[in-house]
C-alpha cells in the first residue's frame, strides 16, 4: 500500500519526476505508473492532474517553451541599452545554452510535428517563444514586431541558432577540430537579419 503523499504539489512534483526520468533516457521508457512510482503516489492520482503521459509531456514541453523564453529576454535584457543587434545574439546565444543544458527537455519541446497541437496552452508558450526572437530582429531593422518581413528574418535567424543547437546537441561541432569550430555569434553574423 502507497503512503499518503504529503509534499506540498503533486503536480510540480509530477512534471519534475518527468523531467528528471526525461533526462535519464528514451521518452518511450517514461509511463505514468514510473512517475506515480518515483513521487511516492498511486498512478490513479496522478489522473487528477493530467489525463494521460501525453498531457504531462504536452505541460512540461510548455514550461520549457516558458522558461527558453525567459531565458532569451534575460539575456538580451541583461545587456541593457546595448545596441539591437547584440540583443538579439545574446538571446541567440541563451537559445543554445537552453539547448545544450536540457537537451531531453528540448527535443520534447520541437518533437513530432503537431505532436501537441490539441493544446492551446503549448502553442501559447511556443508562440510566447518566438514573439522573442520575432521581436529582436524587428528591434534590429527598426521596424514594428509584426510586418511580414521581420518575420520572415526571425524565422531565418531561428532556423540558424535552432540548426546550431541541433548540431551541438548532437555532439556534432564538438567532432570538430578546435579550430575549425565556429561559434554562434560568428554564424549569427553570416545572417544580415538588418535586410532581409
Amino acid at each position: 500500500m502507497k503512503k499518503p503523499y504529503h509534499h506540498g504539489n503533486l503536480r510540480i512534483a509530477l512534471l519534475e519526476a518527468a523531467r528528471a526520468r526525461l533526462a535519464e533516457g528514451a521518452e518511450a521508457a517514461l509511463t505514468l505508473r514510473d512517475i506515480a512510482s518515483r513521487v511516492g503516489v498511486s498512478v490513479n492520482a496522478t489522473y487528477r492532474h493530467f489525463d494521460s503521459k501525453e498531457a504531462l509531456l504536452m505541460e512540461l514541453a510548455a514550461q520549457g517553451f516558458d522558461a527558453l523564453r525567459a531565458a532569451m529576454l534575460s539575456a538580451s535584457a541583461a545587456l541593457g541599452s546595448a545596441e539591437a543587434i547584440e540583443q538579439l545574439y545574446a538571446a541567440g546565444e541563451a537559445y543554445v545554452r537552453f539547448a545544450q543544458q536540457d537537451p531531453a527537455l528540448f527535443k520534447l519541446m520541437f518533437g513530432r510535428e503537431g505532436r501537441f497541437a490539441a493544446y492551446e496552452r503549448f502553442d501559447q508558450a511556443a508562440e510566447a517563444a518566438f514573439a522573442v526572437v520575432v521581436e529582436r530582429v524587428a528591434a534590429v531593422q527598426g521596424v514594428a514586431p509584426h510586418p511580414i518581413g521581420a518575420t520572415k528574418a526571425a524565422v531565418a535567424a531561428w532556423s540558424l541558432v535552432h540548426g546550431f543547437a541541433i548540431l551541438s546537441i548532437g555532439g556534432y561541432l564538438e567532432a570538430l577540430p578546435e579550430e575549425r569550430r565556429p561559434n554562434l555569434r560568428d554564424v549569427m553574423k553570416m545572417l544580415d537579419v538588418a535586410r532581409s
